[in-house]
């Protein structure tokens, strides 16, 4: 019997270090912080970086903009949000994860407790057979028992496949706090977009308004040239046609102000007729003062910024710990069983009596024999699934480099542009004001005057245009920088 159970601990802990082998050479092969110091990003940016600014204001960017009503919209619209409602649940669901990929790193403890009271056989009666004892009774008499206990199991994480899924677990509880943030930064964004369009929208409104005047005032001395017989019959045609151009539009910048009103009616809840009662009540100031943040010249410091890369990091942990749970599901488990409890018991004929209970076992071992093909293809499934994840990590941190490069581009270039476009401002304001002088002193007539109103008008067009744009780049900037979200708080 001692050699019999010699070889099956020499075979058990066999059995342990080629296990414990095996994961090890798992580990390696899928190691989630290899993928990620392998994916291969750039140096530095290609774009332009911002030349000022504080990293610090990345995390007060929308007080920047100096606007109440955007900070309360933003505010309402995160509140509707059902895109972060699904993330707080997800939080909730990674947490009961993680809580019970805990708990089978412990022993579980269940308390019992029982009570009963039963006749074990019904009353009979005996002939004695002699004189003046008549019968005896035996039986019929209630048996009271009463027990209280507590039982507890552990099974054993002898290859540490359970402290592996403990720390996916944790990570993606991690990565779902990132992923609220990151839902928050993208409704915040969103509603900002649309914000942004619409006000900008009413400004360039403005501008057509003026346009539509400016060539309705033209038609009319073309027509009284005409009337005089100074123009000619196809002028007024001309300036006809160029007015109904202007008014429609017109009509379809005011059709798409009106359509960006029903965006932030159904971003943020509100009443449609109270929003626009906010949006006349406060005035718009497109204007930037400098540059709102500054950005790490480092590719990888701003991409690990972002609570999507984040996430994308947490799923390949998540898919490293599945591959070697699965290898140890084929390994042996050993389990350890016991329980401690208090028995009371009373009955006829033998009083009451009372003690402690307890045992200790089974201490239970298994392990798989025969199972054709099946750890095999779970492995193989857990590694394409990894790999999957890694291409996906790849793919996620490309396009956040991507969406930076971009972001960065456009503001770059409503920079560059913003000197251009206020010389020619400038020049055609100067232009217009010549021309005014020369109308009053009788050397141009008011015709001319309409032209250049519409050329100076197209001009402070250009700088509704670049101030939209240059505003717009810097929400996309924001947002393609993880919105100021910092993983050293999880």
């Amino acid at each position: 019997m001692s050699k019999k159970l010699t070889i099956f601990v020499l075979a058990a802990c066999y059995a342990s270090l080629t296990g414990c082998s095996a994961m090890q050479k798992l580990s390696e092969k899928h190691s989630p912080q290899n993928t990620v110091n392998n994916t291969k990003i750039a140096e530095k940016w290609q774009a332009s970086l911002p030349h000022s600014g504080s990293a610090a204001n990345l995390t007060q960017f929308w007080q920047q903009f100096d606007d109440a009503l955007l900070i309360e919209l933003i505010e309402a619209a995160q509140k509707e949000s059902a895109t972060l409602a699904s993330a707080q649940s997800r939080i909730a669901q990674a947490h009961a994860s993680r809580v019970n990929a805990n708990a089978k790193l412990l022993p579980t403890v269940d308390g019992t407790a029982s009570a009963s009271r039963s006749v074990q056989q019904p009353a009979t009666s005996i002939n004695t057979g002699q004189p003046g004892q008549g019968s005896q009774s035996s039986g019929g008499e209630p048996i009271n028992s009463g027990q209280v206990g507590a039982q507890a199991s552990w099974e054993l994480d002898i290859f540490g496949a359970n402290r592996r899924a403990f720390s996916a677990n944790q990570a993606q509880e991690n990565a779902a706090n990132a992923g609220w943030h990151e839902a928050r930064v993208a409704v915040a964004a969103e509603l900002a977009n649309s914000y942004f369009n619409q006000r900008f929208c009413t400004l360039q409104a403005n501008a057509l308004q003026a346009d539509v005047l400016s060539r309705a005032e033209s038609l009319r001395l073309t027509d009284i040239a005409v009337g005089a017989g100074f123009s000619a019959l196809a002028n007024s045609h001309l300036a006809k046609a160029s007015l109904a151009d202007a008014q429609q539009q017109l009509k379809a910048q005011l059709a798409q102000c009106d359509a960006e009103i029903k965006v932030l009616v159904a971003l943020t809840n509100f009443d449609e007729f109270t929003l626009r009662e906010k949006l006349q009540a406060q005035t718009f100031k497109p204007s930037l003062n400098g540059q709102l943040f500054a950005l790490n010249e480092i590719p990888a410091s701003v991409i690990a910024q972002r609570p999507d890369i984040y996430a994308a990091e947490a799923d390949l942990v998540s898919a490293a710990a599945d591959i070697q749970t699965t290898y140890a599901s084929s390994l042996p488990k050993v389990s350890l069983n016991g329980a401690i409890g208090w028995m009371w018991l009373s009955g006829g004929g033998f009083g009451t009596t009372d003690g402690k209970t307890w045992s200790l076992g089974p201490i239970s071992i298994t392990f798989p024999i025969y199972h054709p093909g099946v750890k095999e293809a779970n492995i193989a499934k857990s590694e394409a699934k990894y790999q999957e994840y890694a291409a996906i990590y790849r793919e996620k941190v490309r396009n956040a480099v991507k969406e930076v490069e971009q972001a960065l581009v456009n503001l770059h270039s409503t920079e560059v542009r913003q000197a251009d476009i206020e010389t020619a401002l400038n020049g055609y304001q100067a232009s217009f004001d010549a021309t005014q002088t020369k109308v009053n002193a009788g050397f141009a007539n008011l015709i001319e005057l309409e032209d250049q109103r519409r050329v100076l008008i197209a001009a402070q067009n250009n700088v509704i245009n670049n101030q939209k744009l240059r505003t717009l780049s810097w929400v996309s900037l924001y947002r393609a920088a993880g919105g100021g979200w910092d993983k050293t708080v999880l």
